[in-house]
């Protein structure tokens, strides 16, 4: 029954690191974008870093960017002769610190124009990638181009590596840092506890009971929340981190509860015979969750407090997976090719298809609902996916080594 229920809330997928850019509108009419190395000292790390920030660059979307490498002594004005004809010109200078970690110096350039300098510090060289991601941030940034807080926020992943053994590591969205944050156990489950991400929730599965633990990544303590026989799951968490929605198996049948945890008292939101799992927040007191009421996966609405459900989506096949944001709605559903991603608008009655090849499943929206995060699966293996809304523009992210059983953003 439980194995059943892991199936139900979340999707497999596999692990990786380099982006694969799917959909472009307009390439032609975006100004060239080239980006030069002008480390004192080249070696594989500058070069490593010209690779990462051409990724990010790419996600950015405002460039058609030309990601083949190239040198420039920093303080020159002009570009290399390999890019004299580039409209944009990204130009960084790597420098260890001799500490483990790095200065660097940027500046964008138009036609000898400097358009933006700024010098960053780096104490941990392993989080280079983040770099990257705050430097394609600021650039996207005095461009005018659409919010990107998500690039710079860490992905929370459940990994398993055996029978009854997976890890939790911290990741960037691209999967180029990889963080064991725990190891040993069978983990499940993992939801961020804030928007600062310094604690979040996990189910462990290594317990008596499934229980669901907070931790907090600063000092490495962790403490029970809840448990419950057969299923103990933090689905979400309320803006102020204040309440949680976990679904709870006391009697053998999983149920939605709210929990306060100033508190510690929780309380039944659904009562149902069958299955009612994967609870979200929806603003307005109402929450939404998947339910087989009707037979097959689909999405609900309740106010929290009472009793009566409605549907909120009428199209498609085991709708198992979804997220919400405001009156948007991106879900799982099921047609003749696989699993694809739709939106709707709960103001509406329209459908916007995501995404049109693979399996894909388990989104997540950002906080400020510009882009989903979800893993695609096709047959030349899994990824990890960007949908930007806005742009119309999808970007995966290939995954390696093990098996993703969860994920928060």
């Amino acid at each position: 029954m439980i194995h059943w229920i892991l199936l139900f809330l979340t999707g497999m997928t596999l692990f990786g690191a380099e982006a694969t850019f799917e959909v472009t509108k307009n390439v032609g009419e975006l100004s060239t974008f080239v980006i030069e190395d002008g480390s004192p000292v080249i070696g594989d790390e500058t070069q490593k870093f010209h690779k990462m920030l051409s990724a990010d660059m790419k996600v950015v979307s405002l460039f058609n960017v030309d990601d083949t490498y190239s040198t420039q002594i920093y303080e020159k004005s002009e570009p290399s002769p390999l890019n004299k004809e580039s409209g944009y010109v990204l130009r960084y200078r790597l420098t260890s610190d001799g500490s483990g970690g790095y200065k660097t110096d940027v500046k964008l350039v138009q036609n000898g124009l400097i358009l933006f300098t700024k010098s960053y510090l780096l104490k941990q060289s392993e989080m280079l990638v983040f770099l990257a991601h705050s430097i394609a941030y600021d650039i996207n940034a005095k461009m005018g181009g659409s919010p990107l807080e998500w690039m710079k926020r860490k992905v929370l992943l459940v990994r398993l590596t055996g029978a009854k053994h997976s890890e939790i590591v911290a990741a960037d969205y691209t999967l180029s840092y990889q963080k064991i944050i725990l190891k040993g156990g069978m983990y499940g489950f993992v939801k961020w506890a804030n928007r600062e991400q310094n604690d979040f929730y996990y189910t462990s599965l290594s317990d008596y009971r499934p229980t669901i633990y907070k931790v907090n990544l600063v000092s490495g303590s962790k403490s029970p929340v809840l448990s419950s026989d057969g299923m103990a799951v933090c689905s979400d968490v309320s803006e102020d981190g204040s309440k949680l929605l976990v679904t709870l198996a006391p009697n053998g049948q999983p149920d939605i509860y709210s929990y306060d945890t100033t508190t510690k008292m929780k309380k039944n939101e659904t009562n149902y015979s069958g299955i009612d799992v994967n609870g979200q927040f929806m603003g307005n007191d109402t929450i939404a969750f998947v339910s087989d009421r009707f037979g097959s996966p689909n999405i609900f609405s309740k106010k929290i407090g009472n009793s009566a459900i409605s549907q909120l989506v009428f199209e498609g096949k085991n709708n198992s997976t979804f997220s919400a944001y405001r009156n948007l709605l991106v879900y799982k559903t099921r047609d003749d090719k696989g699993f694809d991603l739709h939106m709707i608008s709960l103001n509406s009655n329209g459908v916007r298809a995501l995404t049109s090849s693979g399996n894909n499943d388990t989104p997540r929206f950002s906080y400020d609902g510009e882009a989903i995060l979800h893993i695609k699966q096709e047959s030349s293996g899994s990824s990890l996916g960007i949908i930007r809304l806005g742009l119309n523009k999808s970007f995966s992210f290939p995954l390696h080594v093990g098996k993703i059983q969860s994920i928060d953003w």
